[in-house]
């Protein structure tokens, strides 16, 4: 039987040490003499403890709290491993890993979906064609603002044709800027007749990525794709060059353009999100492993304090 008797009398629930500490009772000298039939009392006794401060010190040592907070900083869950706290460490490292394979498989999907759309934009949109379009839409219009570049851009593309097997060559035959010279005093007509604004946006540098973000993303660059000239040019004097300019207006191809440009546009959002819980993860973890550090450091030192003091300590009775 185990009989725990607390000079204290701190509650055990209290106590800051899990290990029970053990010593020697000793009777006084001085109640050697004392008359037999003389009661005794816990006075007269006194406690040698087998405890050694300098073994609990070496066993009990603080640590830099720094160490493990920097670690988790650079790899998460290190700090969490420093600390002796494995099922956390597992975590955060499992977050690390996981995020990053997550961040490369979406970050090549995208890249891979990018170039997909870039070929399908070089197959089936056509500058040449754009640029014919807006020469045609100015003279049906009676847009004679800016008369001598749309003199310019009309005698320029007379003699071309749009190439849709590989519209990369167009992009040496068309001067973009004489383009863009008719872009920027050129209106939008409506189905109404109603007359509004100019263009928002030029023709950008060919094999740009805005270059190629536009085409599938402005109503007024729908004439370069390969359906909408092909429809154009079945029409012939019946074509009307008034446009709602909205969702209406578009034909398969700019439909088809749009959805893949959506498609890894949203890969890279996921990938950059990642990255953002990747980030999230190094500071919490390295804070976690912070205060964890700082906590048992802090218990060490109280646990230090109680057990130095000789108004705190317990004793074991063993039968």
């Amino acid at each position: 039987m185990v009989f725990l008797f607390f000079i204290t009398g701190i509650q055990v629930s209290a106590q800051p040490l899990n290990n029970a500490l053990t010593g020697t009772i000793i009777k006084e000298e001085a109640i050697m003499d004392a008359p037999a039939n003389r009661p005794l009392s816990i006075s007269d006794f006194r406690y040698q403890s087998d405890f050694s401060s300098d073994q609990y010190a070496g066993e009990q040592t603080q640590k830099n709290a720094a160490i493990p907070f920097f670690a988790s900083a650079v790899v998460p869950g290190t700090g969490q491993a420093i600390n002796d706290n494995w099922g956390r460490a597992a975590a955060y490292f499992g977050v690390e890993v996981a995020s990053i394979v997550y961040y490369l498989n979406r970050n090549s999907t995208a890249r891979s979906n990018e170039d997909a759309y870039e070929t399908y934009a070089n197959q089936n949109w056509s500058p040449i064609a754009y640029a014919q379009w807006l020469v045609d839409y100015s003279r049906a219009n009676d847009l004679n603002a800016n008369l001598a570049a749309l003199d310019n851009l009309e005698n320029h593309v007379a003699g071309l044709s749009p190439n849709y097997e590989d519209v990369t060559q167009e992009w040496t035959q068309l001067d973009i800027n004489l383009v863009r010279s008719v872009e920027v005093r050129t209106p939008f007509i409506f189905t109404s007749g109603l007359e509004k604004s100019e263009f928002s946006h030029v023709l950008q540098d060919y094999n740009s990525q805005q270059y190629y973000e536009l085409m599938s993303k402005y109503y007024q660059f729908q004439p370069g794709w390969q359906d909408f000239h092909e429809m154009r040019l079945a029409q012939g004097a019946d074509h009307i060059y008034r446009y709602s300019w909205d969702a209406d207006m578009l034909t398969d191809n700019f439909r088809e353009g749009r959805d893949r440009a959506e498609e890894f546009n949203n890969n890279y959002r996921q990938a950059g999100n990642i990255l953002k819980l990747l980030l999230v993860n190094h500071v919490v973890s390295a804070f976690d492993a912070l205060f964890t550090r700082k906590l048992r450091n802090s218990r060490i030192e109280t646990n230090t304090n109680l057990l130095m003091s000789e108004k705190a300590f317990s004793v074991t009775w063993h039968f």
